[in-house]
């Protein structure tokens, strides 16, 4: 969230909204398969599906293995903490300490970020990004720092109040986020397709 959410209702967010409407336009017809951030790549590259959306970062691996769609938006790492520790952490080395526990979601960019970045601090990794998201919220939790994308940080303290990000003058590189397909015949059509309707469309979203 807020560009993917999965709910008993079904899949709904920023994103969906984009490939919901690029399909309607181009009649096209969308099947939604679950995936995880450990196995999307995988999944993509077998043809399990022609296509990946939800927050995905562009970065070298993903520009190598499959197509990318022109960005959807931008965002950068930024480390997000309980805002009772706001006077804790003031700076980066605040927070890359041997005390610290920082947790991530295994297998996408927040723990690419953390592997590059953290040298000294604990560092947990969870299967699912929720989890990890829930032990930071979890006050009985030894948790302290959860770096993810300034966007979902931002929604986080909107829904959860007891969220911050770290005040920190350590600023990260910003990354585009994209929509990736596989690299097929039918991938770069609809990467191709795609693009030209996301140019003439994305002023909407």
């Amino acid at each position: 969230p807020p560009l993917t959410y999965h709910t008993e209702s079904g899949y709904s967010g920023k994103d969906i909204k984009i490939i919901m409407d690029f399909a309607k336009a181009e009649h096209l017809v969308i099947k939604f398969i679950p995936t995880t951030w450990q196995t999307m790549s995988q999944d993509l590259s077998s043809g399990k599906f022609d296509a990946a959306v939800g927050g995905i970062s562009e970065n070298q691996s993903r520009r190598e293995l499959f197509y990318l769609s022109d960005a959807i938006e931008s965002s950068a790492k930024v480390p997000l903490i309980r805002c009772s520790d706001s006077a804790r952490f003031t700076r980066f080395d605040d927070i890359d300490q041997e005390s610290v526990i920082i947790v991530e979601n295994r297998g996408g960019t927040n723990q690419d970020f953390a592997l590059q970045h953290i040298k000294h601090a604990t560092l947990i990794l969870y299967p699912q990004n929720y989890k990890a998201l829930n032990s930071l919220s979890d006050i009985k939790s030894p948790t302290d720092v959860m770096f993810t994308d300034d966007v979902e940080a931002q929604y986080r303290h909107q829904i959860n109040p007891q969220l911050c990000l770290a005040n920190i003058p350590e600023k990260f590189p910003s990354s585009s986020k994209v929509f990736i397909f596989a690299k097929t015949n039918q991938g770069q059509k609809l990467t191709q397709l795609f693009n030209s309707w996301w140019q003439l469309n994305k002023l909407n979203y």
